[in-house]
């Protein structure tokens, strides 16, 4: 028997970066985990605790618990394998590139939605506290290398403000050039000289 799934995860908050193993007992995705609210604490094994822009200066403990409410991401840095029957039931999406700002960090990230829902409809009608997003760029506000992560829950309540990132502008094809008049009594041959 199993002793869960374990995941390696780091929890960023406002002031300290968490990292460390989260273990479920049931295979599911780190946001559904966290959008289920179970608990007020994210239970961390083999824990690394350090101020969040100075990682130089991490403490290392067995166990920590860390308060979800003030996450403002959760990154999945390495997951287990699913079992053999685990299956997902999920609606077509689409990949959205959206770029979020909190007051940490700008994200930029491809966020799925309903083909046929809009961004601030599907924004506004969601009761999920972590938008699960893929393909993370994290930038810190206050300067610093980003990081890139590909699983990444930003705590909805922290979002500031975000905005749709366009794919780049294609450019124009250049004009064709002016067919030559024909006139239409001939066939369209020139004569060869």
């Amino acid at each position: 028997m199993s002793d869960g799934f374990t995941f390696t995860v780091e929890i960023f908050t406002p002031t300290l970066l968490y990292t460390g193993s989260y273990t479920l007992p049931l295979y599911r995705r780190v946001s559904d985990a966290l959008n289920n609210r179970m608990s007020r604490f994210v239970n961390l094994r083999e824990v690394s605790i350090a101020p969040l822009w100075r990682p130089q200066h991490a403490q290392r403990v067995p166990q920590a618990l860390v308060a979800w409410g003030d996450a403002l991401l959760v990154a999945v840095l390495a997951e287990p394998e699913p079992p053999p029957d685990y299956r997902v039931s999920a609606p077509p999406r689409a990949a959205q590139p959206v770029m979020f700002f909190t007051s940490e960090f700008a994200v930029r990230a491809e966020m799925y939605r309903r083909p046929d829902v809009e961004l601030e409809e599907m924004l506004t009608e969601l009761a999920d506290d972590f938008i699960p997003l893929r393909n993370v760029t994290i930038f810190p506000i206050n300067g610093g290398a980003p990081l890139h992560r590909s699983f990444v829950c930003l705590a909805q309540r922290a979002i500031q403000a975000l905005y749709s990132v366009r794919s780049p502008a294609q450019p124009e094809p250049a004009p064709e050039a002016p067919a030559a008049a024909v006139d239409p009594a001939s066939d369209g041959t020139t004569p060869e000289s």
